[in-house]
């Protein structure tokens, strides 16, 4: 249950096959100490900065990329992000720099302030990236010289909304995204995240204005323009100027003034830019953003739209053919149900669809949000299903080239901007898959002749867990023959790894957290089961750091309706990072299941107590959980399915329910200031499966909300909710803590003031207190 402004994302887990339990067990040197993972260790840890690209130097001697020091990281509302260009997650963020040969260490900033998005000029003489330490409190471009070893502040023009470097083909210039000129932060931020009280104002009815803001509804209204803005969150916020910055003189031209521009590319050759326009959601209750693609010609400033109206996804992706003739796009997003693929001439021409897939009945697993050229400029690669497709621009009908038994293909590898990664003179490609039983991902080489697919490297390892967006997992040297990409699994946090195009000996270029060595993590298991309705699921299992066969632990188990968790099994801490790492419960004598909880429209919370519970019967079975000693924890939609739980059994003795709520009813009726109704969205069309509004389905809101039932709720209960968070309204939190309390039940209330809906971006004090808190409450009630 995350916004879009936010942009981050629980997994969209996999519904796997039984297969053996492999064990994963850590090395015994790293084993030593039995000291459970201390909380400031794990809360404090170094990160890779999420949505940040991994940047190899055009020589490849250099290795550029985004450090989060959670201790520096500080929590920010919308209204910060807007007015800085610093979102929360980039707070307490360094360039650190590592070679590729001798493995030396560059911090090129010193811990002040906000720096990110490192980015290499072609000749490799600059590093440009994003900063405020200048002390404005604006994100600004900044370049790292590496001939004077010195960084400078280029221009004062402030970077809005997602932050983007593109530099051109000379290494003199600069595209990047700014405030729309002449326009002062202050009215930026009220039309980008208060457009309701934007239009009020401006009709200046009166000198002395009342202190109203003014929302409206009509039949009429659904067919004009303007209420096309109106849907799950404001469009505005992705307003901004297209300008291009000389990097030695600091002049700024502006190239496209003042629209709401999601991705924006180079051409090749640096003559033109091509860029993705926000203009409305589909459906005013739909999640379905609608984008123009357009062009600008840089030498004349000419303009114009090259496809209206295109479904993509919340990225905004596209790419440029190697010739620069076409450009292609994938329709895509939570409405789209086909996925073709599109080119579309610079001629004036209409968009053509070459792949005329089928319609899909449900959502793609492992399905590519964007496909990638070959050097040719003949085909177009993606992957729908797990599965590699080629589609030629010559022809409207896409061919499936391969698939690899036991395997989905999750993530194609390019070598630089829309274009494929190959070797053997073009033959072959490299790409990511998952192993979907084991649970670990791997780098496969495919033929793409005859689809052939040879293993070059498994072991155990997520290489898709850190970051978020496909186009940050990897980054390859200009030679084409070597890859750095992040990897981590259950017991060792994510570092950076170096490869040649083999994989044959990767080698470990950082280490940011040597301290995680001290600490013996739990080992890792995967146990499945059968649901009430006979369905084949799976979860992972972390068993206590001091696990003795024979021996019952309490068990904790960490729920997210819809998802499948066992794919967190190669996962460092099985669910997320910070403090959601289930190591720290693992490490202080707790079991800990993370289990597979699908769900149907109608019934989701009948559906969580058939998945989940019976797995809690299968680990009791294996003698490993105590039946007397279970806890439940879950945060957003997880926070729902812990109220689902509860009011259907009375088996846990602990619970922890974060950012979630128990009334769809309220829940719908959820709004932000700017008139904004997320939830709605959600419950109407995507997790909450309610089909549509509570006016339609009354009694399925009535029968899937836990607080129909609150009075049947006799675990102990501790609620923990942001202050801040417009994912999940607060009074949710409120509304379950009221009624519990007016029935005399168990229950505890923590409201974190200032803080937004995720945890994971919460300020270092804050997450510290949190985890303590969750520890303190199993370990007095489970233990």
């Amino acid at each position: 249950m995350i916004r879009n402004e936010n942009l981050a994302k629980f997994l969209a887990l996999l519904l796997l096959t039984l297969m053996p339990c492999p064990i994963r067990t850590a090395h015994p040197a790293e084993t030593s100490s039995p000291r459970p993972l201390p909380v400031e260790d794990a809360v404090g840890a170094l990160g890779f900065a999420n949505l940040m690209p991994v940047a190899l130097s055009p020589s490849g001697e250099w290795l550029a990329y985004t450090v989060k020091n959670n201790r520096r990281s500080s929590s920010g509302d919308l209204e910060t992000w807007v007015r800085t260009g610093v979102r929360d997650i980039y707070t307490g963020t360094d360039i650190w720099m590592t070679n590729t040969q001798t493995g030396e260490l560059k911090k090129l900033t010193s811990d002040k302030g906000a720096n990110f998005l490192p980015v290499w000029s072609p000749d490799g003489h600059y590093l440009g990236f994003l900063s405020d330490r200048d002390g404005s409190g604006q994100a600004r471009l900044w370049v790292w010289d590496s001939v004077r070893n010195e960084s400078k502040m280029v221009t004062d023009l402030d970077v809005k909304y997602l932050g983007q470097i593109e530099w051109t083909p000379d290494s003199r210039h600069v595209l990047i995204p700014t405030l729309p000129q002449g326009m002062s932060t202050e009215d930026y931020v009220k039309r980008s995240i208060s457009p309701q009280e934007r239009r009020e104002s401006e009709e200046g009815r009166s000198e002395i204005a009342p202190a109203v803001i003014l929302y409206r509804s009509s039949p009429a209204s659904l067919l004009e323009d303007e209420s096309k803005t109106a849907g799950p969150w404001s469009l505005d916020i992705a307003s901004r100027d297209l300008s291009r910055i000389d990097v030695v003189s600091g002049k700024a031209t502006t190239i496209v003034h003042d629209q709401r521009i999601q991705n924006f590319l180079l051409s090749p050759d640096g003559s033109r830019v091509a860029y993705t326009v926000l203009k409305h959601f589909k459906n005013p209750p739909s999640q379905q953003e609608m984008f123009d693609l357009a062009v600008t010609t840089l030498s004349t400033g000419s303009q114009r739209i090259v496809a209206k109206e295109i479904e993509l996804g919340f990225n905004g992706l596209f790419n440029w053919s190697p010739d620069e003739s076409h450009l292609s796009y994938r329709t895509y997003g939570p409405e789209e149900r086909r996925f073709d693929c599109f080119v579309v001439g610079l001629d004036g021409g209409r968009p053509r669809n070459i792949t005329g897939l089928e319609l899909q009945r449900s959502w793609p697993r492992h399905t590519s949000e964007s496909g990638l050229w070959d050097a040719s400029g003949e085909h177009v690669y993606f992957i729908t299903n797990g599965k590699l497709w080629r589609a030629s621009v010559k022809q409207d009908k896409a061919a499936e080239l391969t698939e690899i038994p036991g395997h989905q293909i999750q993530h194609l590898i390019s070598r630089k901007e829309g274009l494929l990664w190959t070797s053997d003179d073009g033959k072959s490609t490299t790409v990511i898959t998952h192993d979907e039983a084991r649970k670990q991902d791997g780098f496969y080489k495919i033929d793409l002749t005859t689809g052939a697919a040879t293993k070059l490297l498994e072991r155990n390892q997520c290489y898709t867990c850190t970051n978020a967006f496909d186009r940050q997992l990897t980054a390859v040297g200009r030679d084409g023959q070597h890859v750095a990409y992040y990897s981590e699994d259950s017991q060792h946090d994510a570092d950076l790894w170096m490869s040649d195009a083999t994989f044959s000996h990767p080698q470990r270029l950082t280490h940011l957290n040597p301290r995680f060595d001290e600490s013996k993590m739990g080992d890792v298991q995967l146990v499945d089961w059968l649901s009430d309705d006979g369905d084949r699921l799976r979860g992972t299992l972390i068993l206590p750091a001091d696990y003795q066969t024979g021996k019952r632990y309490p068990l904790v188990v960490a729920v997210y309706g819809g998802s499948n968790l066992s794919d967190g099994f190669s996962r460092f801490g099985g669910w997320a990072q910070g403090p959601l790492n289930m190591q720290l419960l693992a490490t202080r004598g707790f079991a800990v299941l993370l289990p597979d909880a699908p769900q149907r429209l109608g019934t989701p919370m009948a559906d969580l107590a058939k998945s989940v519970l019976p797995g809690i019967n299968r680990v009791i079975e294996m003698g490993i959980a105590d039946p007397k000693m279970l806890g439940l924890i879950g945060h957003s939609y997880g926070g729902y399915s812990v109220l689902a739980l509860l009011v259907q059994t009375n088996r846990f003795q602990a619970a922890v329910e974060m950012d979630g709520l128990g009334d769809l009813v309220a829940g719908y009726g959820e709004m932000d200031k700017d008139g904004s109704s997320y939830l709605s969205s959600v419950e109407e069309h995507g997790q909450g499966l309610m089909g549509g509004n509570p006016w339609q389905f009354r009694l399925r809101y009535l029968e899937n909300s836990p607080t129909t039932y609150l009075e049947r709720i006799e675990t102990p209960l501790l609620i923990i909710h942001g202050a801040e968070d417009t994912s999940v309204a607060p009074f949710l939190g409120d509304e379950i803590f009221v009624g519990l309390r007016s029935m005399g039940k168990e229950v505890e209330y923590a409201k974190y003031r200032g803080e937004g809906h995720s945890p994971l971006f919460w300020s270092y004090p804050n997450q510290v207190d949190l985890c303590n808190r969750v520890n303190a409450w199993f370990e007095a009630h489970l233990h």
